[in-house]
């Protein structure tokens, strides 16, 4: 049975598909204007690499995952719904944080923010109820002005939500489902349970933000793979490195979740090569994401931003910047810029022949040399060189009165300069020298660029994979299954009975939710985790097993008073994974050179450089730069003074002595 994981990105949809033993890659263009064209594109092009047709494929295949750029990317372009939103009155401009509220630019109008009166107390009592005509009245206001979804959030909610739940009940009794003038509801308490009211509104506002359009691009995929096929619930991976099917997913969770899995992917393998500190640099056509694995554990945020608003779910931590093969390049008071803004998929670089009137860096590496135009995307898909240098000369050139080739040099070496800068600021807040660094280098742009960036932070080692074009694809196929239930109690340690009400009731649900995802009881493995507070300190206690209780959580500890803050329960089911296999064959012969190209490596004009194809390349074969080294779905450069080593696992080992 095959394993099919799919991630779709602002440029390239990528897939890694395996069956167990073997392992295929494919790499589509993003189909902007419906996403679940290009996932069946992609998924149709592995099951070509295995023979197979797409209904044969689907058939044979166990498990189908996806991540997806569309909440991102509805969050970035502030191209959500409009929305309405109801909390405590008193808290329409702060929402429960300190001063103005960040949340409400470009998400929220002002104007869409009603208050009204009610109450729940410290401890969890309800002062005053929800007074049902001011609520009826803030809610006609909001569908009158246009509200597509209504997010409910009243203050002290966590401590107990009866409130929000009473104005469910009174809105529904005027706007029942089966009205045409219904409006959806969220609860802030039931997207997030949280005891910090301004990140659980915040949380409640983009999840309400990005949930229809991800709702509805979701199960139209699922509904086309059933169409074609497909037994199975299709499964949404998640930025906590984890995935459910769509019936079970929160639309928040799904944010970033194509980079973070790519780290998850990153930890697995750094486990696996025994290395220590690595970052990890994912440069795609839209951004370049960056991530850092100490002692093969990917780093955890538990409190994150998205695009500014802070939120309370926790994700696997990585970063972005601007920075991709189709970050625009312009010239302004006689300045170069590159980036953040990207030509996507659509229309793309200007040599994609598309539409696209801007100059890239994608276009930069087509003019000097580092890409084959008859041979992107393994020949699929033919670059229009002359359009690339004619953007480049009317926008770069001509403005900075220069040639082509060194204004398509200056945006290559801008890009890497400032990629390099980004690298370093978050290099710096760590505690790891950066000679003892590894960088892992992976994304369709990535391992062109790879050997400039490190010469630029002084890394001295670099890893490229044989599926690194489609990396988040391949870090979609190491998760598991899993649910993650949360309360916030804030009750006294001696009340611990409360935590273990909460904790049973996670499990049971956690089987109701695995069941509906094929699996039995017994294939369920639990953690469990809480968050105390003693003698004025946080403290975290976890432990993983069927029978973890938090009694003999709190017993082993010694931990004899305190306040228990959050009780957690993680639910996994545990998939098969492929695993790379070690190469025995040594190659004993050097590699045979595929053509030579010039390429400008530096402004005193073109190299003639040995171009090698990557399917030639065998364990032990050994690579001196300059040099290029070319795949059907990107192209690993060998910078002067670099060497490149096929490892036993097939990977690019790229090494130049230590400064």
């Amino acid at each position: 049975m095959f394993s099919i994981d799919v991630d779709i990105g602002g440029t390239f949809t990528d897939g890694f598909f395996t069956d167990g033993t073997l392992n295929r890659t494919a790499k589509v263009l993003t189909t902007p204007h419906d996403i679940t064209e290009g996932l069946i594109n992609c998924i149709e092009a592995g099951g070509a690499e295995f023979d197979l047709d797409l209904g044969s494929f689907l058939l044979q295949s166990s498990v189908a995952r996806v991540s997806t750029t569309v909440g991102t990317n509805l969050i970035v372009q502030k191209s959500g719904p409009r929305l309405g939103l109801v909390v405590t009155k008193g808290q329409e401009r702060k929402l429960y944080g300190q001063g103005s509220a960040r949340v409400l630019d470009g998400f929220i109008d002002p104007a869409m923010v009603m208050g009204v009166q009610e109450s729940v107390d410290d401890k969890g009592r309800v002062t005053k109820e929800v007074n049902e005509k001011n609520l009826l009245k803030a809610v006609r206001t909001l569908v009158q002005e246009g509200a597509r979804m209504i997010v409910i959030s009243f203050g002290n909610s966590w401590r107990n939500p009866a409130n929000e739940l009473r104005a469910r009940d009174i809105i529904l009794a005027r706007y029942p489902v089966h009205y045409l003038r219904s409006v959806p509801m969220q609860l802030g308490t039931e997207v997030i349970h949280d005891a910090n009211d301004h990140s659980r509104t915040n949380s409640a506002i983009l999840n309400a933000y990005i949930h229809a359009e991800m709702a509805q691009t979701l199960y139209r995929g699922e509904d086309k793979l059933r169409a074609d096929g497909f037994a199975r619930p299709l499964l949404v991976v998640h930025a906590n490195g984890g995935n459910a099917r769509v019936a079970k997913t929160i639309a928040l969770n799904t944010l970033h979740s194509g980079p973070a899995v790519a780290a998850r992917g990153a930890a697995f393998l750094a486990k696996m090569l025994k290395l220590k500190n690595v970052v990890t640099t994912d440069m795609g056509g839209t951004s370049l994401d960056v991530s850092f694995i100490s002692d093969g554990l990917e780093r955890f945020n538990t409190a994150p931003q998205i695009d500014g608003v802070s939120v309370a779910t926790p994700m696997i931590d990585v970063e972005s910047i601007g920075a991709g093969g189709g970050s625009i390049a312009s010239v302004a008071d006689g300045a170069l810029k590159v980036g953040p803004e990207s030509a996507g998929s659509a229309p793309g670089p200007a040599c994609y022949a598309k539409g696209g009137l801007e100059p890239t860096v994608t276009d930069a590496n087509l003019v000097l040399g580092y890409i084959d135009p008859d041979n992107f995307l393994g020949g699929k898909m033919r670059l229009d060189l002359m359009a690339a240098q004619r953007v480049m000369k009317r926008k770069v050139a001509d403005p900075l009165e220069t040639s082509i080739e060194e204004a398509a040099f200056n945006v290559r070496d801008a890009i890497n300069r400032q990629m390099g800068v980004e690298l370093v600021q978050r290099l710096g807040v760590h505690d790891s020298p950066l000679a003892d660094m590894t960088l892992f280098s992976f994304g369709g742009s990535g391992p062109l660029h790879a050997c400039s960036v490190a010469e630029e932070v002084g890394i001295s080692k670099i890893y490229s994979f044989p599926f690194g074009s489609v990396f988040s694809a391949f870090g979609s196929s190491t998760t598991n299954v899993q649910h993650t239930y949360a309360r916030t109690l804030g009750v006294p340690l001696k009340d611990a009975s409360v935590a273990e009400g909460h904790l049973e009731q996670f499990r049971g649900q956690a089987l109701v939710d695995m069941e509906g995802e094929g699996f039995s009881g017994d294939d369920i493995s639990y953690a469990v985790e809480i968050d105390l507070i003693v003698s004025g300190r946080e403290r975290t206690l976890s432990s993983s097993g069927k029978g973890v209780t938090v009694k003999k959580l709190v017993k082993d500890a010694k931990v004899s008073r305190g306040t228990i803050e959050v009780v957690r329960c993680k639910a996994q089911c545990e998939v098969p994974h492929w695993t790379p296999t070690l190469l025995k064959v040594n190659a004993k012969s050097q590699p045979r050179r595929k053509s030579v190209r010039d390429i400008y490596w530096n402004l005193n004009g073109p190299v003639e450089t040995a171009i090698y194809d990557k399917s030639e390349l065998k364990f032990g074969h050994k690579i001196l730069g300059p040099a290029v080294v070319e795949a059907p779905d990107t192209a690993y450069a060998v910078n002067p003074g670099w060497s490149l080593d096929v490892d036993n696992l097939g990977n690019f080992v790229l090494s130049r002595p230590a400064r």
